[in-house]
């Protein structure tokens, strides 16, 4: 359904010469993408309101998406797994950040590990994103900017004594890490069964 009202934009759009009809798909792709985009925000606010949990939520897809983006990792590979692996990534988060004891030494080590994570494997592309030597050295370098500017603000929050964001931002670290982990491991096997066959 989806898909159809998409189609019906994008053909009003031609009909009405806003955009030529040869640049129709890929006008039809992007706005699929923010419509998946749109759909996984409002997804996470719901969530992390029926929680109980807006803000954390809100910290938490702000630290998240921007450094996600460009660090890459490991992708569904249908919009539909895509979505189900992102709302059980939120209600796995905002469970963990509401019953584990968190403490200052936890959040540290977890930020340490996780950043050394996230600043040797970035980007890692997935067989359904696949990047070009240029893309590469670009995301790599954009990630480890964005990375560096969330590690500035965690020692700044835990200096300041804001535990509960310091808190989301970590586990927002931990989180992308283990994204990066699997995408790793996704992209190894897929090569070795490319070998195989």
């Amino acid at each position: 359904m989806q898909g159809k009202i998409i189609q019906r934009v994008t053909d009003e759009l031609v009909s009405n010469k806003i955009i030529d009809s040869e640049d129709c798909e890929l006008y039809t792709y992007g706005l699929q993408q923010g419509a998946l985009i749109l759909l996984n925000i409002l997804t996470i606010l719901i969530v992390g309101k029926i929680f109980g949990m807006l803000w954390e939520s809100v910290v938490f897809m702000v630290t998240y998406i921007p450094l996600r983006t460009y660090a890459g990792g490991y992708h569904a590979r249908t919009q539909l797994k895509c979505y189900i692996s992102s709302v059980v990534l939120i209600v796995t988060v905002l469970l963990g950040i509401r019953f584990i004891p968190w403490t200052n030494f936890i959040c540290i080590t977890i930020v340490i590990i996780s950043g050394l994570i996230i600043y040797i494997l970035s980007p890692v592309e997935d067989s359904n994103k696949p990047l070009d030597v240029a893309e590469v050295k670009v995301y790599g370098k954009k990630a480890r900017m964005i990375l560096a500017l969330e590690f500035g603000v965690f020692i700044l929050l835990v200096n300041l004594g804001v535990k509960s964001i310091a808190t989301c931002l970590s586990i927002s670290l931990l989180s992308l890490s283990m994204m990066l982990i699997c995408g790793k491991i996704k992209t190894l096997i897929g090569g070795k069964n490319k070998k195989i066959n």
